[in-house]
């Protein structure tokens, strides 16, 4: 038996709140973050992606039948968001809060103003995840005016 093999021998990963069943586990909001939580958890889920294909015990919710599943549609969630605040971008919205309130929100696609004002907050913050890696990536451009971030489509 391998040593990878000994250290999963059932095939089970617990995963804490790391990969979720069905929702989206939110980045950067601990004390401490990394200086681009997004670009972080991507790596994260590629360390967890190259390990055998295993049961989730989560944190909370349901037991899940496969990693790469879960990790495939978190990595593609992930990327549909990015693509959603390029296009928000492009579209016109400057400030992060202008971006997030042209995404839908949850699984009913709600309006920003549609959520509770913790939700709105949580949604504008994830925004901010996304349009910070997308900077990062330089597919983004960023200045502060007035203490306020704005963003446009990069040269």
């Amino acid at each position: 038996m391998e040593n990878r093999d000994r250290a999963f021998p059932a095939g089970i990963l617990f995963t804490g709140d790391h990969i979720l069943p069905t929702i989206t586990p939110s980045v950067g909001f601990e004390p401490g973050s990394p200086e681009v939580p997004l670009r972080e958890f991507f790596a994260s889920l590629a360390k967890v992606r190259v390990l055998p294909d295993m049961r989730l015990l989560p944190a909370h919710g349901p037991i899940t039948e496969s990693s790469h599943a879960r990790i495939d549609e978190l990595v593609a969630h992930h990327d549909h968001r990015l693509d959603l605040c390029l296009r928000a971008v492009a579209d016109g919205a400057a400030t992060t809060a202008e971006v997030a309130t042209l995404l839908p929100w949850t699984k009913r696609l709600q309006r920003l103003d549609q959520l509770e004002p913790y939700n709105a907050a949580l949604a504008i913050v994830e925004t901010m995840q996304h349009l910070d890696l997308l900077a990062v990536q330089q597919r983004l451009a960023v200045t502060e005016r007035d203490g306020v971030s704005r963003w446009s489509l990069s040269a």
